[in-house]
């Protein structure tokens, strides 16, 4: 018989103060721990921490996210058991029924725990964290959402990706501690190399003055030496440090900088020269003329 259709109801009015009282406890143990536990996840994690950031900020809340949701599913079944006892319902066959059923799911959803455990691993280590710009299994985007289950994904084409915990086995995170900003650049054979590098120093001196970017740069940008010298011109490397998650604002703007510089200055750059493209027209003499002292005389072939 269900375990439903067990239940005394006359017995349930007479027990219902008793009911009453452990779904109160539970939802005051609830609000207890959603009160307490973020202050000291987020204290234990700034005390860790060299200097409490936007990303030490982003660590704790991923961390409470988690911890929150596997609390409260967890509340939810000791609630669940304690009302059927207090009925009078025998829960022991629940029990022993419930750690047979989830035995039985641990063998043959070997991947969910595969999951879990992976997930618990992530967390622990801090790979990553909401917000983050990550590339896991092939995907690349921002995360999300974060379970022991899975991590939600979105790429830069707004595409939602949900991996599960359990198929990461290499994570590339774009977002953490800092950001190094390459932007490789080509002069043409014959500049001065000392005005390029002048050139440069201006637009870093310019972007690290400008108030919307100088918080965002930790050192540079600064020109590096010659990278290359091939057919395609001079290439140099201009680098900078930002902080991680002004990656890619930072070196847009640069090359935008850079090119604006280099046509004020002059500085040329190498044009690519590919098999069947157009070649540059040739200079031709101005055409002929009438003159006053008649019509010139047509070439003859």
């Amino acid at each position: 018989m269900l375990p439903i259709l067990a239940i005394d109801w006359d017995d349930v009015k007479d027990r219902g103060p008793g009911v009453l009282l452990i779904v109160a406890l539970l939802l005051l143990a609830f609000i207890v721990f959603r009160a307490v536990f973020p202050r000291l996840t987020r204290a234990a994690i700034t005390r860790g921490a060299r200097f409490a950031d936007e990303e030490t900020a982003r660590r704790a809340d991923t961390i409470i996210a988690v911890v929150e949701r596997t609390f409260g599913i967890g509340l939810l079944i000791i609630g669940i058991v304690m009302v059927l006892d207090a009925v009078q319902v025998d829960v022991t066959a629940i029990i022993t029924g419930l750690g047979i059923t989830g035995l039985a799911l641990a063998l043959g959803a070997q991947a969910l725990v595969k999951d879990a455990i992976n997930g618990i691993f992530l967390l622990a280590e801090d790979q990553y964290r909401r917000g983050d710009v990550i590339k896991i299994a092939d995907v690349t985007g921002t995360v999300e959402d974060i379970t022991l289950r899975r991590t939600i994904i979105r790429d830069v084409d707004g595409v939602v990706h949900s991996v599960p915990n359990g198929s990461i086995n290499v994570v590339s995170n774009y977002t953490r501690d800092y950001a190094q900003v390459n932007v490789p650049i080509r002069v043409a054979y014959g500049e001065d190399l000392e005005r390029v590098k002048a050139a440069v120093d201006r637009v870093s001196t310019a972007l690290r003055s400008d108030e919307t970017y100088r918080d965002l740069i930790t050192e540079g940008p600064a020109s590096g030496g010659v990278e290359s010298v091939g057919d395609q011109g001079v290439m140099l490397t201009v680098t900078a440090r930002a902080r991680p998650a002004a990656r890619w604002q930072v070196a847009g703007e640069l090359r935008r900088r850079l090119a604006e510089e280099f046509l004020k200055e002059q500085i040329k750059v190498p044009f690519p020269t590919t098999p069947g493209a157009p070649a540059e027209p040739e200079e031709r003499p101005p055409p002929r003329t009438a003159s006053a002292e008649g019509p010139q005389t047509p070439p003859t072939a």
